[in-house]
């Protein structure tokens, strides 16, 4: 005597979606619901195949939408638990589209090379407020100044 296969009823439906929600996979969902994988997995082809039947469409589309709410769960656990692994792992990292935290900063394309130190702006100011606070040191002034003058010509301290 053959045995009958279940259907896909609502029942059915809502056990495999909070399965998923809970984290399971959607297979193991179904076979957790009494439903065998090969007909889960036929149920997804009906829904999501070239020519979709309704019941089955929206089924499949249920099931999309609880596993994304569960991989939206796990990622918020992982950016509360462990904020660097989220950035370096999860939508943070690094893509060729997209610099993220992941990877080590890369040099500037085209070749720039960058500002010498003592040519920083930043550096230049400071370096003027060290001369203008040594003015009153004439000797220990002039010693800063070439050891200035000796590391911007290459020359070393």
């Amino acid at each position: 005597m053959p045995t009958k296969r279940p259907l896909l009823t609502s029942a059915v439906e809502k056990m495999i979606l909070a399965y998923v929600r809970a984290g399971g996979f959607a297979h193991v969902a179904a076979e957790a619901a009494g439903i065998p994988r090969d007909l889960f997995d036929e149920w997804m082809r009906k829904g999501e195949g070239d020519r979709p039947v309704k019941k089955y469409r929206l089924f499949a589309v249920a099931v999309r939408q609880a596993e994304a709410q569960a991989r939206l769960g796990a990622e918020v656990a992982a950016l509360k638990d462990k904020p660097m692994d989220w950035l370096k792992a999860g939508p943070g990292k690094e893509t060729a589209a997209r610099p993220g935290w992941s990877a080590l900063a890369k040099p500037r394309a085209g070749g720039d090379k960058p500002t010498p130190t003592l040519l920083d702006p930043g550096v230049q100011a400071f370096l003027r407020t060290l001369l203008s606070a040594l003015e009153a040191y004439p000797e220990a002034r002039a010693a800063v100044a070439k050891v200035l003058t000796d590391l911007h010509d290459g020359k070393g301290a």
